[in-house]
């Protein structure tokens, strides 16, 4: 029997000369898709990535083991799939320029949420965070592999629900894990059935972590809501649905719902057109009255009203369930007040309504004359007309009223005697200028009345990338933006802002910042091998931006289809590795090969410096390069990660080296 090796699918060891797993079935040969890590892979020189387990908006998620020890683990790839794609065959993520800022700022945000979760490894309810490290232009996090079912799972196969005294037992440790993380600053937004698992002990495990912008609508990366457990807040990226605590409240309250009820909740979305989401003890008289209530409060769609923290939930569910005593109170007094005895409230009610039919059939003129006798006969006469004092009021009220008539009058009369008088072009200029009074009044008025309402907090935006906190903040105030080249900040990155962090603003205020456009100056990189797209990258990488450079096609020049042949400012040549000053205003011009350029245009510029025989070899060869370039494996990849320089193919090098290097063309 020879040496043993993994199954990239179950992570168990068999045998090598076998190509099918004999625990699970895997073949060796399968397909995996292109976009992700091939199985197989070794990341970070001691983690064998298996096969991709699922993935989302942020990244995916694979199986692997730690080949040091044999264990099994949970490798966690940040891979946002509508900023990147992944070179063919390879493991190297590609980043196209135009999404870099957005790129590094999701992968800042997943690596402080992973710290984060590296600082609770101690919790039970939380699978550790084993290891991190960055590889392939990206971040990994390594997790412990959680052995055990999702929640999902495991209710199906729990007749599709649990009781209250199961439910009891087993979620007090995943309420508590889950305070601790709101304690700790972390936001889950994704608690439901698919992302609660639980093991052969009963105990529940918590997973599924990702940025906040994969857990809301619109906010800058393929979203992931779970349909039914995510709060209503989560479908809108606006600065009004405030999400925190509560947001996880809800989808605990919803699992919890599916878990008692066996029946998936009702989406959020389709409750606040038509809310027909019943109570879950309508759907099952076994769970008790008060669980039932508290499930509902903290499933309001308003998240002011909703319950808002999970120790304030926790407390309310295991609470002494003082409803099922108010309601057997209620039914004793109803009882009780029958025979003429319970609360005065409820007695005094009962009084005005069931007692007079009584009374009408026995004596009807009794109770018309208990009724009348108050009513007509307590007041006299006219009497208190005559001891009312006259107020002071009532004495000057027709006097003034009066003046207020006269004068009156007296404008109206003005008015007419002014229109008489004044010519109508003066009556217009006076009415425009007391219209340009009345504005410039309303003017100082709004701004008075806004400044007084300074409710929104300013944030500090230096070293944040701008084009995200434009957006990000579009609702709350004004970005007016001036670029500047800075030595100290990448390019978009704000430096200066005219308000302080932490300031009171008014909601829609202008706001002044200032924004690098990079660094004064920059070596130029070198292009040797590279496409196009891939240079483009490689000037991005080295602080030369888009607005500094421009690429020209050019037809006189014999080289493989879109590479780099030559390098230009302001006209003169220039050489890689020499300094590119940004803030000249000049532009780098790049001149490529064209992917339709003339065998013949090549054939003759070969001729001149080698003898018939050479032009003949390369008129021969030069169509292999257009027949293979669409095969060419780096060759369909428009977006070529930051640090990668991909090197010539090997067919390739006989025919570049040939390429004239002092046909300047252009």
């Amino acid at each position: 029997m020879g040496d043993s090796k993994f199954c990239n699918r179950c992570m168990e060891k068999y045998d090598d000369s076998m190509h099918v797993c004999p625990s699970c079935g895997y073949v060796e040969t399968d397909e995996h898709n292109p976009m992700y890590v091939p199985p197989g892979t070794i990341l970070h020189s001691k983690y064998l990535c298996g096969v991709l387990l699922e993935y989302n908006g942020e990244g995916a998620t694979y199986i692997g083991a730690d080949t040091t020890t044999g264990k099994k683990v949970l490798i966690r790839e940040y891979m946002p799939i509508n900023l990147c794609t992944r070179v063919k065959n390879k493991a190297i993520i590609s980043v196209n320029y135009n999404n870099l800022a957005k790129y590094k700022a999701f992968m800042a945000e997943y690596t402080e949420l992973n710290k984060s979760l590296a600082r609770l490894r101690s919790n039970p309810n939380i699978p550790p965070v084993l290891d991190m490290f960055a590889e392939n232009n990206t971040t990994y996090t390594i997790f412990e592999y959680i052995e055990g079912v999702k929640m999902l799972d495991y209710l199906k196969e729990n007749a599709g629900e649990l009781s209250w005294e199961q439910v009891a037992k087993i979620f007090p440790p995943l309420f508590t894990t889950i305070g601790i993380l709101h304690n700790a600053g972390i936001i889950h937004r994704a608690i439901s059935p698919d992302t609660v698992y639980i093991n052969d002990k009963g105990e529940l495990k918590l997973f599924g972590f990702c940025v906040s912008a994969v857990r809301t609508a619109n906010a800058g990366l393929e979203y992931e809501l779970f349909k039914g457990y995510a709060a209503p807040e989560q479908y809108s990226a606006s600065s009004s649905s405030r999400q925190g605590s509560w947001t996880d409240v809800y989808g605990v309250c919803a699992l919890l719902y599916r878990a008692l009820t066996g029946c998936m909740p009702v989406d959020s979305m389709s409750r606040q057109t038509h809310d027909d989401l019943h109570e879950p003890h309508m759907l099952d008289s076994r769970i008790p009255r008060h669980v039932s209530r508290v499930i509902m409060e903290g499933m309001n769609l308003n998240g002011r009203d909703r319950i808002q923290t999970i120790t304030e939930l926790v407390t309310k569910l295991f609470e002494q369930p003082a409803e099922d005593e108010e309601e057997e109170l209620d039914n004793t007094s109803t009882v009780l007040l029958g025979s003429g005895i319970g609360n005065n409230t409820a007695a005094s009610a009962l009084h005005e309504s069931a007692p007079q039919p009584v009374y009408q059939q026995e004596n009807p003129q009794n109770v018309i004359h208990e009724r009348s006798a108050p009513v007509y006969k307590k007041p006299r006469r006219d009497d208190s007309y005559s001891y009312e004092k006259v107020n002071t009021v009532d004495r000057i009220k027709v006097p003034i009223i009066v003046a207020l008539l006269f004068l009156a009058i007296m404008m109206i009369l003005g008015v007419i005697f002014y229109k008489l008088i004044v010519p109508p072009e003066d009556e217009t200029t006076v009415q425009s200028s007391r219209r340009s009074s009345s504005i410039s009044d309303n003017i100082v008025q709004s701004t008075t009345n806004s400044s007084k309402d300074k409710n929104v907090e300013m944030p500090n935006l230096v070293k944040q990338f701008y084009t995200l906190s434009k957006d990000k903040y579009k609702d709350e105030f004004v970005l007016d933006a001036d670029f500047e080249y800075n030595n100290d900040y990448d390019n978009d990155v704000i430096f200066e802002q005219s308000v302080k962090a932490g300031e009171k603003i008014a909601q829609g205020d202008v706001i002044k910042i200032k924004v690098s456009k990079g660094k004064e100056t920059a070596t130029i990189p070198d292009y040797q091998g590279l496409t196009v797209e891939q240079y483009k990258n490689a000037l991005d990488t080295a602080g030369i931006h888009d607005h500094n450079y421009q690429f020209v096609e050019s037809k006189n020049y014999y080289g493989k289809a879109n590479t780099i042949i030559e390098l230009q400012v302001d006209g003169k040549v220039v050489t890689p590795n020499s300094t590119f000053n940004n803030k000249s205003g000049k532009k780098l011009t790049v001149y490529y090969a064209s992917s339709s350029a003339s065998v013949q245009q090549t054939t003759a510029a070969q001729a001149t410096e080698a003898p018939t025989t050479t032009a003949a070899a390369v008129t021969t060869q030069a169509p292999q390069p257009t027949t293979q370039a669409p095969t060419d494996p780096p060759e369909p990849i428009t977006n070529p990660p930051e640090p990668i320089t991909n090197p010539p193919e090997p067919t390739e090098p006989p025919a570049e080296q040939q390429q004239p290097a002092e046909n300047n063309g252009e």
